[in-house]
């Protein structure tokens, strides 16, 4: 979206709030988020109640646009800068919010692109301090910085695309296992640890350099297959520079962001973006 239409778009909160309230409901017509009764009445407050259930809601209830308390013309914003990969402390300058305002919301763009991702469901379970209710919110702990167990991801490229799949079988003492038993080759990248190539995979990644630090191992062989890619691992080396304090919690986050901006590098990602964040938490507790 260019910045002329950006602006058409924030120019007031009633312009965000419409552009936004089209990824929410098709052709205007409102369900309940609960039931998905059609069948519901106006309340004074503008909020709706359904006939059936008794479930009372806004246009926003249980999406992921609902976690916070930011406004429609900052979700836009937020969006546009997001975008643009400004830093979080720059997001809260721009936008006149806290730092942890602006990180709350960035984690919840973060988690709307995980939830749209083919293995969201195996990634969810397995973040530890993460929790998606059949309420329709999701919690992640922001007290859980460090420690847990190490998720390692396997890329895959076909074609224009990369998928960066969760391996549940590996952690990252699996690593260190395969380099100090089966000499696997293995080198970093920022807070990245990432191998030569494994079975189908250009590589294994996982996040956290403590590694390096617990087994007193250096990372950093040379000649490894993802090493001479054009593709993906061009695309990535200088956004995982870039990362700090990598947690195991927030590692699949920014594996699924970063293959969400490969795979959507030639698309408008603004309204991508927009539309996944309008959509509903789903649920993963089945």
């Amino acid at each position: 979206m260019n910045f002329q239409d950006f602006e058409n778009i924030v120019k007031n909160e009633n312009s965000a709030k419409k552009f936004m309230l089209q990824f929410c409901w098709k052709n205007h017509q409102r369900f309940c988020p609960k039931c998905r009764s059609r069948k519901l009445y106006s309340l004074r407050d503008g909020k709706r109640r359904c006939s059936r259930c008794s479930y009372t809601f806004h246009d926003f209830s249980q999406r992921f646009i609902n976690n916070g308390n930011l406004s429609a013309q900052q979700w836009l914003r937020l969006i546009k800068l997001f975008e643009l990969e400004v830093p979080t402390g720059r997001m809260a300058e721009q936008l006149g919010i806290t730092y942890n305002t602006a990180y709350k919301a960035a984690t919840t763009l973060r988690m709307a692109i995980l939830a749209h991702s083919l293995d969201a469901r195996l990634i969810i379970r397995s973040i530890e301090g993460l929790d998606f209710s059949k309420s329709g919110k999701f919690h992640l702990d922001m007290s859980t910085k460090t420690g847990g167990r190490m998720p390692v991801f396997g890329i895959v490229e076909r074609g224009p695309h990369v998928f960066a799949d969760l391996i549940p079988e590996l952690d990252g003492d699996s690593i260190i296992h395969f380099k100090m038993n089966f000499h696997l080759k293995t080198a970093s990248l920022g807070k990245i640890i990432y191998t030569d190539r494994f079975k189908q995979y250009a590589a294994l990644l996982v996040g956290g350099s403590h590694l390096s630090a617990i087994y007193n191992i250096r990372h950093a062989d040379k000649g490894l297959f993802i090493d001479s890619s054009k593709g993906f691992w061009s695309f990535s080396k200088d956004w995982f520079r870039r990362l700090k304090g990598i947690s195991p919690r927030n590692f699949p986050l920014y594996i699924k962001e970063l293959e969400f901006r490969y795979n959507h590098k030639n698309d408008d990602i603004f309204s991508i973006l927009a539309e996944y964040l309008c959509a509903m938490v789903p649920d993963f507790e089945d």
